[in-house]
């Protein structure tokens, strides 16, 4: 009798928690997406039941429309008896949503862009196509990009460790290979524990081998014939396609930077630079070199310093300087340098804080340098508005939590009324709510929103949104906010 006894108890607490749906019956003045949720005593929201539903989502009713509710919370529990009311908003026709821009990574508006922050190498292939060895979460990547079309491809890298100069200090992120080379077919990524090959077709890796035998890769280069990483101990001549015949030639310094043809060979450290035909021989360059790249004939392009001032320079292998291109003072200062062997065009990668940039440069047929091709990307981890505007770095710029706005007058009432409206964004997408928490506009349904910031736009009831993802920010513009319209659907009874 005592087991039935607990049985029956447990049956008639079951049973007096199940309760009819309520009807709810509400009047709207327009057509529109309706939101509509259930608060406590307190004022607390505890159910959504709409979502910006359309009106055809309802029943008819006399007096407006009608909808039903369990009395169960958003978690699906049973709330407890008392007064629930019942209210949300009508969001009209004129509100429109537009996505304005892409800021901050000028990469971001090629198509296919992959989703990166930072290009860590690059390669400058004869068609003009760029291969990019560039950061992202939580891989890195390897692509190609066409001026024209964008993104040919990309796949993605991190198998294997970085040297521990390049160790990332981001948790989040994986170690990658940190240098890269191609040839007429491949592209190669070097670190210190493995060499991968990838088609320049389609970026599909043909084959890998274990890295330089402990010794720290410092710099690449490839011809058709072989992958040439330069170490301390010289430079390994690494016989393609196998990748598993190795030779390693004396080399007169260190060499930090180098590039090779069938016939020529640059390298470049602190001590200088050295051109090898049958030999190598010292080229003086003033100044410290960077960065060397091969150019058409018997030239070679470098980025140099001199006083502390980066500059780009072409020279010919006798040494005489045939040009020089100086940054403006405002500019970021020239990094990697890679050329074209049969025009005259030469990418290079510059930088400052905050701030990487990559840039074709070609010469025009008055002799003059003009710019190809251009890609800026910003350190935008504090991105906002700055007087207005959208800002990489918002500093200490207090951002705005959220806008008030005067809305247009409700039909039903003739009252105008006031609704604060602010950002939020979870795994689902980006969106505006009001305070309580009621969602009134679907900005976009991006899955990696990370940071938000909202300012008044420049019209009447209108709002700018940008929302950005590490990779880059965009921004948002939504108008006719004040075509909402408040919704009062009355007071529910538990018991």
């Amino acid at each position: 009798m005592k087991k039935i006894f607990i049985l029956l108890g447990a049956t008639l607490v079951v049973m007096s928690t199940i309760r009819a749906s309520v009807e709810i019956e509400f009047a709207v003045p327009d057509d529109g997406h309706i939101t509509l949720g259930v608060f406590d005593g307190a004022g607390r929201l505890v159910r959504t039941l709409h979502k910006l539903s359309r009106q055809e989502d309802f029943r008819i009713g006399i007096n407006g429309l009608i909808t039903t509710w369990d009395g169960k919370g958003d978690g699906g529990n049973p709330l407890p008896a008392g007064n629930y009311h019942v209210r949300g908003y009508l969001v009209g026709e004129d509100v429109k949503v537009s996505g304005e821009d892409f800021l901050f990574n000028d990469f971001a508006a090629d198509a296919g862009f992959p989703g990166f922050s930072r290009v860590q190498d690059f390669s400058l292939l004869e068609n003009g196509d760029m291969v990019l060895l560039a950061e992202s979460k939580p891989a890195f990547l390897l692509s190609r990009i066409s001026e024209e079309r964008g993104f040919l491809w990309s796949e993605t890298l991190g198998k294997h460790p970085l040297p521990a100069s390049d160790v990332t200090t981001d948790a989040d992120v994986p170690a990658f290979p940190s240098m890269l080379a191609t040839n007429r077919s491949s592209a190669f990524v070097v670190s210190m524990s493995a060499v991968e090959v990838h088609s320049l077709d389609d970026g599909s890796a043909i084959l890998s081998a274990p890295g330089g035998g402990g010794k720290t890769p410092l710099a690449v280069a490839a011809d058709d014939a072989a992958l040439l990483i330069s170490s301390d101990g010289g430079i390994a001549r690494v016989c393609l396609p196998s990748l598993d015949q190795k030779t390693v030639a004396p080399a007169p310094s260190a060499f930090t930077s180098i590039d090779a043809d069938a016939a020529r060979l640059a390298g470049s450290s602190p001590e200088g630079v050295w051109i090898r035909k049958d030999a190598f021989a010292k080229v003086e360059i003033p100044g410290t070199v960077m960065s060397v790249a091969l150019g058409t004939a018997d030239t070679f392009w470098f980025v140099g310093s001199v006083e502390g001032t980066a500059f780009v320079g072409q020279a010919t292998s006798g040494g005489e300087i045939l040009r020089t291109l100086r940054p403006a003072p405002e500019d970021p200062r020239p990094e990697k340098i890679r050329a074209s062997r049969t025009e005259e065009k030469f990418a290079v990668l510059e930088s400052q804080p905050g701030l990487q940039r990559l840039r074709v440069m070609t010469r025009a047929e008055g002799g003059e340098w003009t710019i190809g091709w251009e890609r800026t990307i910003h350190d935008f981890s504090r991105f906002g508005f700055v007087e207005g505007k959208p800002a990489a770095d918002a500093g200490d710029t207090k951002q705005a939590g959220d806008v008030r706005f005067h809305l247009n007058e409700n039909p039903l009432t003739g009252q105008r009324d006031f609704l604060t409206i602010r950002a939020v964004f979870d795994k689902s997408g980006s969106r505006l709510i009001s305070p309580d928490g009621l969602p009134l506009v679907e900005v976009s349904n991006r899955d990696d929103v990370s940071r938000t910031a909202i300012h008044r736009g420049d019209s009447s009831g209108s709002l700018r949104l940008l929302q950005g993802n590490g990779f880059f920010v965009e921004e948002f513009s939504i108008t006719g906010l004040d075509d909402i319209v408040p919704l009062d659907a009355g007071d529910v009874e538990l018991p």
